[in-house]
């Protein structure tokens, strides 16, 4: 598989842009989210949500917690009108006045629409040592 350079720059420049606003509390994850086709399954057993209202409603949620999510590797791959992408960072949690630094794995599915990339998929994971599976 193979991306082409410009596909690689506004796909990071969106999954920037996406980790920000959930860094944000108050923000416009609406404008982020509100694909037609959105699906997000977040690291929670419960974390399952489809199409924008729902995935609007809970990316909102997400970001009033003021958790900073932080991007450290976005690999991207491309086919024609459809790009994903392995996000590889970390959540900073705070809770109680304790800081915990989460790992944090997002796979990113996105389409293109009115010529610009938008999330189709948002697959969250946070990876444990040891694995449990």
């Amino acid at each position: 598989m193979s991306v082409d350079d410009r596909t690689r720059a506004e796909i990071a420049a969106l999954v920037e842009t996406t980790y920000l606003a959930m860094s944000t509390p108050g923000s416009d994850v609406g404008a982020i989210f509100g694909s037609s086709d959105i699906s997000i399954a977040g690291s929670g057993v419960s974390e399952l949500f489809d199409g924008p209202e729902i995935a609007v409603a809970a990316a909102t949620a997400v970001s009033s917690w003021g958790f900073v999510w932080t991007c450290e590797s976005i690999k991207v791959w491309q086919r024609g009108e459809v790009a994903w992408a392995q996000i590889l960072g970390t959540v900073l949690v705070t809770r109680d006045g304790v800081d915990d630094l989460v790992p944090y794995w997002t796979t990113g599915v996105f389409g293109r629409e009115n010529d610009d990339w938008v999330w189709l998929y948002w697959g969250g994971s946070e990876p444990q040592d040891p694995a449990r599976v």
